[in-house]
């Protein structure tokens, strides 16, 4: 079975992937506790970073909403590759099975057939005897 070409990311995609594994890091949290920090040191203007941290959050949660979407895609993806792979190998059981269940039945028939065979041979050497 031939192997589907990859498709490449875009790269609002790979976009995606990189702002969510960076806030998935510790430098993130890293970065916001020094970046938090300074800004309560030189006690700027806490309407400005509610602001900003709300904006942020929102932003944030668009792009984990995204990798986890494109995440569930891929994993749907590969279930539904394992689907197929799983019902070509069930499909060719069943084939095997039906040719396996024929030659039995060849077999039996030709075990009846020779069991006559047999029968009628056994009559014949019982006259031939008396």
């Amino acid at each position: 079975m031939a192997k589907p070409l990859k498709k490449t990311k875009s790269t609002m995609a790979k976009f995606t992937d990189l702002i969510s594994s960076f806030l998935g890091s510790w430098w993130a949290v890293v970065i916001h506790t020094l970046w938090f920090s300074v800004w309560l040191v030189f006690n700027f203007d806490m309407n400005v970073l509610t602001f900003s941290v709300s904006l942020e959050a929102i932003f944030i949660g668009i792009f984990l909403l995204m990798a986890s979407n494109r995440a569930e895609e891929a994993r749907d993806k590969k279930e539904a590759r394992l689907r197929k792979n799983d019902r070509a190998r069930l499909e060719t059981d069943i084939k095997l099975d039906e040719r396996a269940d024929r030659q039995l039945m060849e077999i039996k028939r030709i075990q009846r057939d020779m069991n006559e065979q047999m029968g009628a041979l056994m009559k014949e050497v019982k006259s031939l005897k008396k």
